[in-house]
């Protein structure tokens, strides 16, 4: 019927129910209900407001938004320790310091709320955001899977939704590995790795100062300073033989592919695995890219001689994907 008050609540009275109504009943619905009910009386009461829990942002702002902005607000969001990164569409642009103390009343355990500006861009990698809310300070600590990463996303590239691929990656390490993680950032890969295999050494590389100094920080924290060495530079200009590595990481999808030959100039004379990360549109050839990645080895007067995986990492953007491929190179 529609004339049930929903912010009141339905209250006891002695032996009666007193059910809260938005409006007096029409002639048809005063013949149902009493058609349904042994004894019906009208009257004046004073209720008692109902609490109604809003579950999303949709509910709390449903009053605030037009509809139209409604159904574009955002689903998910990523976490970095104690920061919530919100992705606003563009259209909601107006709204959006709004919508980011809407998300705090909903969260009060994020103490910063964050929403992108634009993409990754620039040498060190680093994306712009606008504090929604709190702030000044976006320093914090991210826990995954027993490690420790103290960073600021204003300053540093760091990607939560990788976990499961850097765990995924340390499965495949053998005892005594010596290992290059090109593009290091904080030190996610390569501390990951160093607490969870018996490595013999791992060269964490950024050309980020800011990343580098947050990755010693982390590597003391984490305490795996004798497994880590912290180079600050441009893997990719890094003269050739100065290291001989069993394994090679390159989280780099944008630029990844133009430094496969450094990487495998990195490789021991025998050869090793590198662990290649790439930036795809949805239904790219799988085979084009293998030849792409093949061209780029001989390069550097190697060859693949097993393209061991190919996965799907993320979704980053509408049919946009990030892809793992597994590389042995000999």
């Amino acid at each position: 019927m529609g004339i049930l008050q929903k912010n009141m609540k339905i209250m006891p009275e002695k032996d009666d129910v007193m059910i809260p109504l938005s409006r007096f009943p029409s002639e048809n619905e005063m013949t149902i209900l009493k058609s349904k009910m042994e004894s019906l009386e009208f009257c004046t009461y004073e209720f008692e407001e109902r609490k109604i829990l809003k579950k999303n942002l949709s509910q709390v702002l449903e009053n605030k938004l037009p509809p139209n902005a409604l159904a574009s607000l955002p689903r998910s969001y990523d976490v970095i320790g104690d920061i919530a990164i919100l992705e606003i569409p563009n259209d909601l642009f107006e709204y959006r310091k709004m919508i980011g103390e809407s998300f705090k009343l909903l969260n009060p355990h994020y103490n910063t709320i964050l929403a992108k500006d634009g993409p990754i861009s620039d040498t060190f990698r680093v994306r712009d955001f606008i504090i929604l809310d709190g702030g000044p300070s976006t320093v914090t600590e991210h826990n995954e899977y027993g490690c420790k990463f103290r960073l600021d996303p204003l300053k540093v590239y760091f990607s939560p939704r990788l976990s499961s691929e850097r765990q995924r990656v340390t499965t495949n390490i053998k005892k005594g590995e010596i290992i290059v993680d090109m593009f290091a950032g904080v030190g996610p890969f390569s501390i990951v790795i160093a607490r969870s295999c018996d490595i013999k050494k791992i060269y964490g590389i950024d050309i980020n100062p800011c990343a580098t100094n947050f990755m010693l920080q982390n590597i003391k924290i984490n305490k795996c300073q004798h497994k880590i060495a912290v180079i600050l530079a441009d893997s990719t200009k890094i003269p050739y033989g100065s290291f001989s590595a069993d394994r090679v990481i390159m989280n780099l999808p944008e630029k990844s592919l133009d430094a496969i030959p450094q990487a495998c100039q990195f490789l021991k004379p025998e050869g090793g695995f590198i662990h290649l990360y790439l930036f795809a549109s949805e239904g790219t050839s799988t085979e084009i890219l293998s030849e792409h990645i093949r061209s780029k080895i001989k390069l550097s007067d190697r060859k693949l001689a097993a393209l061991e995986t190919i996965r799907i990492v993320k979704e980053i953007g509408p049919r946009e994907q990030q892809l793992a491929f597994d590389l042995k190179v000999v």
